[in-house]
């Protein structure tokens, strides 16, 4: 799954701002965009308790959505004690601080 075959959204989540709030708005107009989406967030969350929070949040949006999460890239360097997966979904090191990618595919509806 490279990076050129997913439509590339960025999100700066503002400090002062909810960080859930604003994801779930960036979902709202990411995801009926195209059948592959990388959400690329440029300011993860400070703590290890909010990444799981929005990884989780990612997984069950995704779900809704018929949108399925395929893989995750968080800042290792930030979060060393993540594993390989989030439940079933592969996890990599996003190799930038304050990087996280969330990648999501649809299925193709056309070819069923």
């Amino acid at each position: 799954m490279g990076e050129g075959e997913f439509r590339k959204l960025d999100l700066l989540l503002e400090k002062n701002m909810n960080a859930s709030v604003n994801f779930e708005q960036i979902f709202d107009r990411a995801l009926p965009l195209a059948n592959n989406v990388m959400l690329t967030v440029t300011q993860a969350p400070e703590h290890e308790r909010e990444l799981l929070g929005m990884l989780e949040g990612a997984m069950m949006r995704g779900m809704k959505e018929h949108a399925q999460l395929m893989a995750i890239h968080v800042p290792f360097e930030r979060f060393p004690y993540m594993d390989s997966k989030f439940w079933h979904i592969p996890v990599e090191d996003s190799g930038d601080p304050r990087v996280l990618r969330f990648f999501f595919e649809t299925p193709d509806l056309e070819a069923a």
